[in-house]
């Protein structure tokens, strides 16, 4: 599935990163997802702070990640995140790649729905203003 608007971060795991087999523990691969989320999010200029602005608030409902192979300590990675759906929800894929070679070391995605920050309210549509900084990258 091909990304509307894709942006990555660089990622280098720390020693605290890591669990008792010396890899990178499972639990970190969300805060790394998170950090190529916001990249992606800032390019369209809908951050935290405009979705706040917004009235909205996006709390993530659903998570995959599929593990190929594991992240060590201080492997350079790029993590990439790409919004590929938005009407009604957004539905947001990432690739973690070894920054030297290109490996595929995981993939996931995460399923965000809009709540009004007023009333606490689920949003069926897509609120215009996500629409509108999505309109650019739209084809």
């Amino acid at each position: 599935m091909k990304g509307i608007v894709s942006a990555s971060a660089r990622i280098t795991p720390q020693f605290y990163d890591l669990d008792p087999m010396d890899i990178v523990w499972h639990g970190n691969y969300a805060r790394y997802f998170e950090l190529a989320r916001c990249a992606v999010m800032d390019l369209i200029g809908y951050g935290y702070k405009e979705m706040r602005a917004s009235g909205f608030s996006w709390p993530i409902i659903d998570m995959h990640v599929r593990y190929f192979h594991p992240l060590a300590l201080a492997q350079a990675a790029d993590v990439t995140a790409s919004i590929v759906e938005w009407e009604h929800r957004l539905k947001t894929l990432y690739v973690i790649r070894d920054a030297t070679t290109g490996r595929k070391l995981t993939s996931g995605h995460t399923v965000q729905v809009a709540i009004d920050s007023a009333t606490g309210q689920l949003q069926w549509e897509t609120p215009a203003a996500l629409r509108e900084k999505l309109g650019p990258y739209l084809p």
